[in-house]
């Protein structure tokens, strides 16, 4: 076994355009990759993850989902509110984007009769239903869907080891999930040395693209990996992919409008 210095930052990743410039076939290519990674969906995942029973479309049609651009910061990420509403609207809700930003932006969407709303600024994406006053935050909703998908393709994480690369705000939450579904946790944070190659369940919540490569992971691999870019290298990732689950933000967006509508 060999090892390497886990020397990168876990920050926040700001989305790129072009990780999100086809939303509605960005959430069909994921939906049909996490199918064949766990057998469920992502509707399916989102809800599981949400601990309530799955709420078919035609019923999660009536909840009337908007979102709204904020221009705060470095401003509005191009796709990025389509690529929010194609899911919300995959999942069955009547999903719109608002014509105005920030302020004007939530009036409107109160006055065309949205219950849920979906808002990003640079520190923060949440969604909010305002009738029920219930209000999720994406890192836990992403972390809630990719521990509950990882369990469901290993067929379940009580008594089993996790390795938890990277220990920012997601990492954190991951452990918070993984604890919860009985896993024993091992975290490797900035600086730490990895046990190379990798093997088992792996939790990548880090921000460094492409950093282990084919001789870095063991056959039995399975990965969540909701940090962006993509830990692994492509030559990984294609011997390895329909064994790791990962997405730039559909599935912690499905996750959230679930968790709203409880």
């Amino acid at each position: 076994m060999t090892g390497r210095r886990f020397l990168f930052e876990v920050i926040m990743t700001r989305l790129k355009t072009e990780w999100i410039n086809k939303p509605d076939e960005d959430i069909k290519k994921h939906d049909l990759h996490l199918r064949k990674a766990t057998g469920m969906g992502i509707p399916e995942v989102a809800f599981k993850a949400a601990g309530i029973p799955h709420i078919l479309k035609a019923d999660l049609s009536q909840y009337k989902a908007a979102v709204i651009r904020v221009s705060a910061g470095q401003g509005v990420i191009g796709s990025f509110a389509e690529s929010v509403a194609a899911v919300a609207s995959y999942m069955g809700a009547e999903a719109f984007i608002t014509e105005k930003c920030d302020v004007a932006g939530i009036y409107e969407a109160f006055s065309r009769g949205a219950e849920i709303l979906f808002m990003a600024d640079d520190d923060r994406f949440i969604a909010v239903n305002i009738k029920t006053g219930k209000v999720v935050e994406n890192d836990a909703a992403t972390a809630l869907g990719y521990v509950t998908a990882l369990s469901v393709m290993a067929g379940g994480l009580s008594g089993r080891e996790v390795t938890l690369l990277g220990f920012g705000r997601m990492g954190k939450k991951a452990q918070e999930c993984l604890i919860a579904e009985g896993a024993f946790v091992k975290v490797y944070e900035k600086g730490d040395r990895l046990p190379l190659p990798l093997s088992g369940l792996v939790f990548d919540a880090t921000d460094e693209g492409g950093f282990l490569g084919v001789s870095d992971l063991s056959g039995d691999i399975m990965i969540a990996a909701p940090g962006i870019p993509l830990l692994l290298d492509e030559e990984a990732y294609a011997l390895h992919k329909n064994r790791v689950i990962h997405d730039p933000l559909q599935l912690g967006t499905a996750v959230m409008l679930a968790v709203v509508t409880k």
